[in-house]
């Protein structure tokens, strides 16, 4: 994997979060493949393909703010997929919530594309008015 494929893959996770606030689900084609699997743990659900995942997010109450932070590429699996771990920070009504993103993604003919995302939450802080 060379260095452009680096950038490739932060950029990838960029246009989830700019996807997710601004609700553009006609544009998830350009993040997922038809049969990705979304994995928002415990409470929320494992969703499969871009109908189930798109049909979630429509009647999810996201946060107003979804952002990516330490991007660390891991490794290159045997497979060609790529390991990829992300801390993710949300801004919501009342507070903040966060977690980690533990991804497997690969390169296509049109970029690079989620295979797996799975989102693990680390933590929460709720903010009272002043």
């Amino acid at each position: 994997m060379d260095s452009l494929d680096k950038v490739e893959i932060h950029e990838l996770i960029t246009r989830y979060t700019h996807i997710l606030d601004t609700r553009n689900w006609d544009d998830l084609d350009k993040i997922f493949l038809p049969d990705s699997v979304v994995d928002s743990g415990p409470t929320l659900g494992v969703y499969n393909g871009l109908e189930e995942i798109a049909a979630f997010w429509l009647d999810y109450p996201h946060p107003d703010g979804h952002h990516a932070l330490n991007v660390l590429i891991q490794e290159e699996l045997p497979d060609g997929t790529v390991s990829v771990l992300t801390k993710g920070f949300f801004a919501r009504p009342g507070g903040f919530n966060g977690g980690d993103y533990h991804d497997i993604v690969r390169k296509t003919d049109d970029g690079w594309r989620f295979v797996r995302r799975t989102y693990v939450p680390r933590w929460k802080v709720d903010v009272s008015p002043a």
